[in-house]
């Protein structure tokens, strides 16, 4: 899994999806009954843990369990942790988020940011509920179509990369169908986008491509988040992120 060409950008890039603190904190405000006095919050898939510090700091009673499939990611995690003072409260677990080895029911909230498209929305959705508590709230962001009717690129590229991404309106059916209310959603702007994930990357491109080029597996990589980013400047108004904040009925 390690020697994924994946994996092997992004430890070296300096961010590995797009998000920033405001819309944590706003995704976060949905939430109607924030965690006190010690809940536990999941976040899965949680990369180098730029949401994850963003939540210990919104709810400083809670522990955090960390989740992600690449160790290298969770040690990084691991001195964020230490750097900011939050041993004790954040733990790392090196677990596929199909497979988690947790309890049933044992979770207040369940964060998972940018990484459902892994398993599938409707399979992420209905497996993770079963790890949150009765009242308990799921925030879910990923990729979905913001039109019935994309252009042929966009549409093309997406039915090649990620064939399963669906209009945005699909995604709240299944979250209701899985038996969950949905209680607010928000698209992420297309600015943060440029801001932290494609403008950080189009400026780390010709740094990976020298770095990597004896490696046509990461060459393949780099040059689809090349396309990606164009398509993206060139789309943006058909598809983009959706945060979803839902709860489990008690």
């Amino acid at each position: 899994m390690d020697n994924n060409p994946v994996f092997k950008i992004f430890e070296s890039s300096p961010s590995m999806g797009p998000g920033d603190d405001e819309h944590t904190e706003k995704a976060f405000s949905i939430i109607a009954e924030p965690l006190k006095g010690g809940g536990e919050i999941l976040d899965i898939g949680c990369g180098k843990g730029v949401q994850t510090m963003a939540l210990a700091r919104l709810c400083p009673s809670c522990r955090i369990i960390a989740t992600d499939i690449h160790q290298p990611f969770l040690d990084v995690v691991d001195e964020k942790i230490a750097a900011e003072g939050f041993s004790g409260r954040i733990k790392t677990v090196c677990v596929s988020m199909d497979d988690l080895p947790f309890e049933e029911e044992s979770f207040g909230i369940i964060w998972a940011a940018g990484c459902s498209f892994i398993m599938g929305f409707e399979n992420a959705v209905r497996y993770w509920k079963k790890f949150l508590k009765p009242g308990g709230y799921m925030m879910i962001s990923d990729v979905f179509w913001f039109t019935e009717n994309p252009s042929a690129e966009a549409a093309e590229f997406y039915a090649e990369i990620h064939p399963a991404m669906m209009i945005e309106d699909k995604g709240f059916e299944i979250i209701r169908n899985a038996g969950f209310e949905l209680i607010g959603s928000f698209r992420l702007p297309s600015r943060v986008w440029e801001e932290s994930f494609y403008g950080k990357l189009k400026e780390k491109f010709a740094e990976l491509e020298e770095e990597y080029a004896d490696d046509e597996g990461a060459m393949m990589v780099i040059e689809g988040l090349k396309r990606q980013t164009e398509i993206f400047d060139k789309y943006s108004d058909e598809f983009g992120n959706t945060h979803s904040v839902m709860r489990k009925p008690l």
